[in-house]
This record gives C-alpha cells, structure tokens and sequence, in this order.
C-alpha cells in the first residue's frame, strides 16, 4: 500500500516539482533523438535498397546472356544436325563428329568467361559430351528433376541452382557440382528424336559473387542472394556477430531473384549511437540533479519539520521517552529544543500519577486478598465445629488434615498465581473437608489440556465453589453434582463453576448482576459509598480480577431456579500465556 504521508511529504513535492521542470526538456530530446534516428534509418534503407535493386540487374543481365548464349548454341545448325537420329553418340561411328561438337561448344563458351563448362547430354541413351570432361555418361540423366523441368519448358530456358539438401536427387551427382548454376534448354525443340537432347551451362557462382561483393563494404555485412525463394550463395556465411546482435535486414526482390543484406544495427547507427549515448548522459544527470537540489532542501528545511513531526506523533501515540536529537543552532533548534522540554515535563507528571494510581491499586489488591482469607477461615472452622456434633474422630481428623494442606497452599510461598491445574488440585482440599461434612454431592472436574498450565490469580475460585456448596448443594436434599470446566475462546481463559442445587430466584439473580456490574478497574473500594455487604466474596473475586487482568476480565452468573446456577470466570490471556 502506498504510504499517504510520505506522498503528501515536502521531500516529495519538492522533488516532483523539479521532475515536472527537467522531464519535458528530456523528453524532447529523447524524442529529437529517436525521430532524426528514424529519419536516419529511413535514408539508409533506401540507398540501400537502391544499391540492391542495381546488383541484381546486374544479375539478371547475366541470366539474359545465358539465355541468349544457349539459344544460340541450341539453334546451331552445325551442333543440331549432328545430333539428330543417333542412337549412341560415344559410339565408335560418332566420335569424329562428337569431337566436332566438343570444339564447337568450347569456342561457343570461350566467349563468355563465366561459363566454366557446357555439356550436351542425348536424351535417349544419356550419354553425351563436355567441354572439360569429354565423353559423358549419364545413364539416369531422364530421372533427374531439372531434366523433366526443360522437357516441360518445351525450348524454354531452366536454371537449377545444386543446393545441399539430400533429398535432392542431384545432390551426389559426379556432374552437377555444388558451385555452379546450370542454365539448361533443349537442343532443337523441333526435333523428332524419340527422347529430346539437352545442353547445359555450368556457371560458377564466384561470377555472381563478384557481382555483389562491391556491396561488401564490412566484414559484419553478410549478403544472401535467392533464386525463386532457394538459397544461391552469402557473401560472409561465419560472420557471428550480425546473429549475436539484432541485424538490420533489408531484401528486395526482382522477378525470380532476390538478394538480402544483413549487418549489425550498431555498425549501421555508429554515428547516432554516439549521440543518442550523449542525450542520455544528460538526460540522467539532469534527474540525478534535480534528486540532489531537492534532498538539499529538505536536508535543509523539511528534514527538521519531518523530525518534528514524527516526534510528535510517538508522542501522541504514548511514547513518552521520544526525544529529537539535533545539532542544530537556528529556529530549528530553538523549537525542538523546546518541545524536548516539554516532553521531559509531561513524561515526569505522567509517571508521578501512575506511580500513585499504582500504589493504590496494590493497596486495593492486598485489602481484597486479604480478606478472603479470613472469609474462608470462619466457614470452615463453622463447618468444623458442626461435624464435630455429629461425627466422631475420624471424619474430624479427615476435615482438619484437608484443612491444613489448603491453607499449607493457599500461603504458595509469597506466590500471587497458580497454574489452573494447581489451582483444582487446591480446591479439591476444600471440597474434601465439604463433601466429609455434607456426603451428599459429587464433583465433576474438566480442563482442557491446553488450559492446565495457564497461570491464574490464586484464591479466584474458591469463594465461587464455596457459594456452590453452601448456598446450592447443601439446600438440595437430592444431592447433587459441581461441574469445574476450563476453555480457551477468543484470547481469553473461560473457568465456569456450576452446581446442580436450589438455584437462585430471577429477582435476585438480578440484583447480583447488578451488582457486578457496579465494578470496574476503578475498584469498588474507591467509591465514596460503603460498599454493600452483600455478595461479599463474588464481589471480591470481581474486583481481584478487574484490578489484575484489566477491563476485559469479568464474571456472570447465570441460574434456572430449582435447577441449578452456573458462574463463569472471562480471564484475558496475555502474550506469554496464549497458547
């Protein structure tokens, strides 16, 4: 969540109002940068594309030579003649005439030092004659896909470019190499040979890079040319660096050529890259300026106001030990000297009324735990004296043993609290000396396990379970039984003590409710009445509890008349105890 004050603080505003000063002027230059580099990446593309378009017609004149020059030499009346209704031209009756043939395609082809060797193959038998090899034999020469294509082009040019895949059925052919492009047509179109004869030239792809290497003006420019879409050649295929780095790519295409230049933006935007570089340094040094004249002001200004603001707000809070530490001499100073002074001087009033308020509630608190003791100490030596009109020795000797060990506990050794298991073990002392008097009840204890070893006032329970016994179990003629129970829900221990006696009227259950109502953590004791004799030790035990675990602490009573009556103990966990 974003924090108001901090928004709304001095250090922020006056930082914004710098930001809202420098940003327009960044901005403007950020976008000046970006716009003349567009413009700038406009510009080269074009002289690019430029430049491209012009190598490849300079590529498609070459093809054009190519198709005139095997126009030629497929028209050739001298060539076309001495192919024409042979069966085998490397038969021993036709190799005068296929040397003829070899000659005249070699002076043909000398014309044009791009053409590196030119074959005609016979269509029927696949054998035929090369200006670098001789005799030819190529058996399955009909099979082969760029034979079919200048069957089908019917006296029209082909170009088959050799590429590396295997799935090339020429891709291991011992006359088709890899390096060249082979322009193919038919010998005589007119021709009724059973299977029509074609010649091929084999031009060397170095002719074509020669023509594009003048676009080579780096060693990170790589430059692919394409025919019909397929891969030709590069001009630097182990250049890393243009695929490391994003490239800038232009291709342009004309008819079935097309040629791609790739190089590494960096190298193309070399000279804005320095410039765009510069507008950055001082766009942040303007931000990292307007961060540093603000701080200096609050440093200044709105550091010792924020100082004092925080103090005040601990303050208000309740921490009264906040103290503004400066070394300041100014107007700054002089205030927060002052209000040191009268955060001293409130601290000291502050503590001097606790203290009193203190002292008095412990005064309180050992006049109410004092006399509950005393209380106890004359019912039981009244319930002691009655067994003893009507018992013999025994039972007596029982009741005075029990007796000992509950007040031997109820002194705990100058303890103020007992866990809740302790506590019940206690009360069972008391219980004791009561069920020997009056046999006529049974006890039922039931603490949650988590609740046995929180730790409670002492002596808390023992006015209710004698309430219990006296004023319910014993008017019962029927017997009964008395219920302890413990539980823990939300934050705080829950002890209730119910008995299944007489019950109490609806009236006067009233006027204990009220009654318990009256007291708060201001203790009855302190009010200006005498306090009622009434309901002594319930209002005993709801005054030790207020004055020890705060408001939160409370006990009701809650009873069906002739049936039975409950009260329940609401102590507050704190940190420690919460399980």
């Amino acid at each position: 969540m974003i924090n108001v004050a901090r928004v709304y603080s001095i250090q922020t505003k006056l930082t914004l109002n710098f930001l809202l000063i420098l940003l327009p002027l960044v901005g403007v230059s950020i976008f000046a940068n970006f716009y003349s580099q567009s413009i700038m990446n406009e510009q080269i593309s074009d002289r690019t594309k430029g430049a491209l378009l012009s190598t490849l017609e300079y590529v498609d004149q070459l093809t054009k030579n190519m198709d005139q020059q095997t126009l030629l030499i497929a028209s050739n009346p001298n060539i076309v003649d001495i192919w024409k209704g042979i069966d085998n031209p490397l038969s021993p009756d036709h190799l005068y005439e296929i040397h003829t043939v070899q000659q005249q395609l070699t002076a043909l082809t000398n014309v044009n030092g791009a053409v590196k060797e030119a074959y005609i193959i016979h269509g029927e038998s696949g054998n035929g004659v090369s200006t670098l090899k001789g005799g030819v034999k190529w058996p399955e020469v009909k099979k082969e896909f760029w034979f079919e294509q200048t069957i089908a082009a019917r006296g029209g040019l082909v170009v088959f470019v050799p590429t590396k895949d295997s799935s090339n059925p020429l891709a291991h052919s011992a006359y088709i190499s890899e390096d060249m492009i082979y322009y193919i047509r038919m010998l005589d179109v007119l021709s009724n040979n059973k299977e029509p004869n074609v010649m091929v030239l084999a031009v060397d792809k170095s002719s074509f890079q020669k023509i594009i290497q003048n676009l080579q003006t780096s060693n990170n420019i790589n430059i692919t040319l394409f025919y019909n879409d397929g891969f030709v050649l590069e001009t630097n295929p182990n250049s890393q660096q243009i695929h490391e780095q994003q490239p800038f790519s232009i291709k342009v295409e004309s008819g079935v050529w097309s040629i791609r230049l790739e190089q590494p933006k960096a190298e193309v935007f070399q000279l804005s890259h320095t410039l765009q570089l510069f507008t950055y340094l001082i766009s942040a040094i303007s931000i990292i300026l307007a961060f540093w004249i603000a701080w200096l002001v609050y440093n200044g200004i709105a550091k010792p106001l924020h100082q004092l603001s925080s103090a005040f707000k601990q303050f208000s809070s309740g921490n009264l030990a906040v103290e503004v530490i400066h070394h300041r001499k100014d107007e700054f100073g002089f205030v927060m000297n002052g209000f040191n002074r009268m955060a001293a001087a409130q601290r000291k009033m502050i503590e001097d009324d606790y203290e009193k308020e203190l002292r008095l509630a412990k005064a309180e608190f050992s006049l109410l735990q004092s006399q509950i003791n005393p209380h106890f100490l004359y019912n039981t030596l009244d319930s002691i004296y009655s067994v003893a009109l009507t018992k013999q020795i025994p039972e007596i000797s029982d009741m005075v043993i029990n007796l000992a060990r509950f007040f031997r506990v109820s002194l705990g050794k100058g303890r103020d609290s007992f866990t809740l298991e302790e506590t019940a073990q206690h009360l069972m002392y008391y219980i004791r000396v009561q069920q020997i008097r009056s046999d006529h009840f049974t006890v039922d204890i039931d603490l949650q396990e988590e609740t046995k070893e929180i730790p409670i006032l002492k002596l808390i329970l023992q006015p209710i379970v004698e309430n219990a016994i006296i004023h319910g179990l014993e008017k019962s003629f029927n017997g009964g039984y008395l219920y302890i129970r413990s539980r823990i829900e939300e934050g705080s221990l829950y002890v209730e003590v119910e008995d299944t006696g007489v019950g109490i009227s609806k009236e006067k259950l009233a006027g204990i409710n009220q009654e318990m109502d009256k007291i708060t953590n201001k203790s009855y004791l302190n009010s200006p009445d005498k306090p009622s004799s009434l309901y002594y030790g319930l209002k005993n035990v709801k005054s030790r509890i207020t004055l020890y675990y705060g408001a939160d602490a409370n006990l009701t009573v809650e009873s069906k008349e002739g049936e039975s009556t409950k009260v329940i103990l609401r102590l507050p966990l704190r940190k420690d105890e919460d399980r």
